[in-house]
């Protein structure tokens, strides 16, 4: 039976949804940017026989909002959430952000991961060619200029009706009844009236605080196996805030290729009729990789 708990992060509270069965190997499920840890539950549902816990990350769903979102932040978060269910050596399944998040965690702590599946969870396709010093400052002034901007609430809503259908349309292969759900917990009332989506706008400078070459060179310390899954559509979420990028599909999956050869033990593994958020496009061909992977191996368990 699944039950919301609480525990103490790196300075803030943090909220987790443990779906049971503690005597099972465990399995720790990180959503994405924007997004909460039940809206993670098509996988925590179709792994029963795991003990799976999903977070949500600091500064969204019923985690604290501290202001201040560093990726040392977020895996010091996940270092607590392992230690106060004393999990032994779990599973560690990350999107998006929650894939930069496990993957530094397995890392630096390579001999406590069974095995890592990152789905859609390495960032956008990196052009390799070397910046110039004044391109990072360049990149720096836009951090700083993030940094100082005041940001503003999630836009108010009406009520959930609204907000299944701005999330259905966001996400057209969407089942309504899990759009539905997914609403359910992740608004909160609106200062101002109506309701707002659970998550902090300030939680973007997580993305001034690590670099994707920092992120590249710790892959070789991962020990174990690794699954990489990708949507058939994945490049199109990062064109949506990189323009140059599209039309680049080969250099998407050219740097795929590249990316997964950094790690000793990896796979990768395209999720067709998905894009960025295949656990919302295709939750049935997502599992059934996931379980493939973790049974085909020495990695459950």
């Amino acid at each position: 039976m699944e039950g919301r708990c609480f525990f103490q992060g790196a300075g803030c509270q943090l909220s987790a949804v443990d779906f049971g069965n503690p005597e099972a190997p465990g399995m720790v499920v990180l959503h994405g940017m924007r997004d909460h840890g039940l809206s993670m539950q098509s996988i925590a549902l179709a792994f029963t026989d795991y003990h799976v816990i999903a977070m949500d990350l600091r500064g969204h769903g019923d985690s604290d909002n501290p202001g201040s979102y560093t990726m040392t932040q977020l895996v010091a978060d996940l270092r607590a959430l392992v230690d106060h269910f004393g999990l032994i050596r779990p599973i560690l399944i990350g999107h998006s952000l929650g894939g930069h998040v496990v993957a530094k965690f397995a890392a630096i702590y390579a001999d406590e991961v069974d095995s890592l599946v990152l789905i859609d969870g390495m960032g956008p396709p990196q052009h390799r060619e070397s910046k110039s010093l004044l391109d990072r400052l360049q990149r720096w002034r836009e951090h700083i200029a993030n940094a100082l901007r005041t940001e503003r609430e999630p836009r108010s809503m009406k009520d959930k009706e609204e907000a299944v259908q701005r999330l259905t349309k966001n996400n057209p292969k969407l089942k309504l009844e899990t759009a539905r759900f997914i609403v359910r917990h992740g608004v909160r009332d609106h200062p101002h009236g109506g309701i707002r989506w659970k998550w902090d706008a300030r939680i973007n400078m997580v993305w001034s605080t690590f670099s994707h070459e920092e992120s590249e060179e710790l892959y070789s310390l991962i020990a174990c196996p690794v699954q990489i899954i990708t949507g058939e559509h994945s490049l199109d979420y990062w064109v949506q805030n990189r323009g140059e990028l599209s039309g680049q599909q080969e250099l998407h999956d050219r740097d795929i290729e590249r990316r997964r050869r950094l790690f000793p033990r990896a796979e990768h593994q395209v999720i067709k009729g998905a894009g960025h958020m295949i656990h919302y496009d295709q939750p049935d061909r997502l599992n059934a990789a996931i379980r493939q992977f973790l049974g085909a191996g020495d990695g459950a368990g």
